[in-house]
């Protein structure tokens, strides 16, 4: 009944279909704004971040001894920068490794299991990796320890030590070339810098700390102009029996 009334009223019908038509052209005009929007913050915040990934970061609630490492990292890099010797390389390999392990192997000021340390210092193209199998690794049970402690009772690394450094590293990639329609397996070598270092935790009433790593061999190699980690290895059993 109220539909037959309601086409004996044409001039209603037709505001009902302006009416309707202005609300679905408003609502097409916001959601274009909405996604140009969208899409120039994206852009921008992708600017912002590549920009980022040229340079070092520190985190906002670094530590004391984070806050000085990284200060010397800067001026490492600075003189890397201005002139490339052994003296200059050598500082500027510590220093990344120094801020590396300050940074991954310190618990006290992550928010969770996936804020893992440290992955700046590593090569772009192994970030990815590394990241996942920290969380899958050494950062698995962080979460839980976050629930079961305060996050200031976790272990923060307090000194890193350089124990050894070899400047004439080399790097052995495999790679499988066709030669003749034969796949044979060629080995090429990457000129990298081997830095051995040990590191010490504060005192903690996270009982765990005590069977956590604390030494390893980091491998820099060379990538866009800056030093990059690209392996890190358990140091060789030197023990003579």
């Amino acid at each position: 009944m109220k539909t037959k009334n309601l086409f004996r009223q044409p001039f209603l019908v037709f505001g009902m279909i302006f009416l309707v038509t202005t609300i679905l052209l408003v609502g097409t005009l916001v959601y274009q704004v909405i996604n140009f929007t969208t899409d120039t913050s994206k852009s921008v915040q992708n600017q912002v971040t590549e920009e980022q990934q040229d340079n070092y970061t520190l985190r906002e609630d670094a530590t004391e001894y984070q806050r000085t490492l990284f200060n010397e990292l800067e001026e490492a890099k600075e003189a890397y920068d201005l002139m490339k010797d052994d003296e200059t390389t050598l500082e500027y390999a510590e220093a990344i490794v120094k801020n590396f392990i300050a940074d991954f192997y310190t618990w006290s000021n992550k928010s969770g299991r996936s804020d893992v340390g440290g992955v700046q210092f590593i090569s772009k193209s192994n970030q990815a990796t590394f990241k996942k199998q920290a969380i899958d690794g050494f950062y698995l049970n962080l979460d839980y320890y976050l629930n079961e402690y305060e996050g200031n009772d976790l272990q923060t690394v307090k000194e890193v030590e350089i124990l050894d450094q070899d400047l004439n590293y080399q790097v052995t990639l495999e790679k499988e070339v066709e030669v003749n329609g034969v796949t044979e397996v060629e080995e090429e070598y990457i000129d990298a810098i081997s830095i051995h270092a040990s590191w010490s935790y504060n005192n903690s009433t996270f009982d765990e700390v005590n069977l956590f790593q604390n030494e390893a061999v980091f491998i820099l190699t060379s990538s866009d102009n800056k030093l990059v980690i690209s392996e890190i290895l358990e140091p060789l059993d030197t023990t003579v029996e």
